[in-house]
Order: structure tokens, then C-alpha cells, then sequence
């Protein structure tokens, strides 16, 4: 694949990440209507993770705040032993909620 193409599906998988609709399908959806050639599921794993670091940095302090609550409702950190944060038990959640 050529830059120009790469840089294509980087900005579509960025644009299409938070539609209600599969991102996977617009990696694609370029390749047929252009007859570029396919990808291969390396690249679109690779433009799914930058999508997800993307996310984690813009959203890095709220990140933070919820590791940190995270180790101290197992009894690690400064926050030893705070099983009642909010932070903490968001953090739980979002980790059971990623197990499916």
C-alpha cells in the first residue's frame, strides 16, 4: 500500500471509531471501491490500537485518577484500603465490563 492509501484508512478509522457502526467494515470498504489491494488484518489491528492510544492519552488524567484508585481498593498505593472510591469502583467496572 502507498502512504496516501495508509493515511486514508488511518483518518477513516479515526472518523468511524465512535459511529454506532463497524470501523472494521470502512477499513475495507476503501480497498473494494478503489481496487486498492486488501490490507490484512495486521493493519487494522495496528489502526485500532492507535485509535485506543489516542483515547487513552486525551483521556490520560481521568485514567490516572482511576488506576491509582484502582490499587488502592486492592491495598497498593497511597490510597490504601479505599474500597468506597468512586474512581475505584468505576475502574472495577470498566474492567469486568472489557472481559466479553
Amino acid at each position: 500500500m502507498t502512504t496516501v492509501e495508509l493515511f486514508i484508512l488511518a483518518i477513516m478509522q479515526g472518523l468511524t471509531e465512535f459511529l454506532p457502526i463497524s470501523s472494521s467494515a470502512h477499513l475495507i470498504l476503501p480497498s473494494a471501491v478503489f481496487g486498492w489491494q486488501d490490507q490484512g488484518q495486521a493493519l487494522d489491528v495496528a489502526l485500532h490500537v492507535g485509535t485506543l492510544l489516542a483515547v487513552v492519552l486525551y483521556y490520560r488524567k481521568e485514567v490516572g485518577t482511576m488506576a491509582v484508585a484502582w490499587f488502592g481498593t486492592i491495598g497498593i498505593g497511597p490510597e490504601k484500603n479505599n474500597k468506597t472510591s468512586f474512581d475505584g469502583q468505576l475502574a472495577w467496572w470498566i474492567l469486568l465490563a472489557s472481559i466479553p
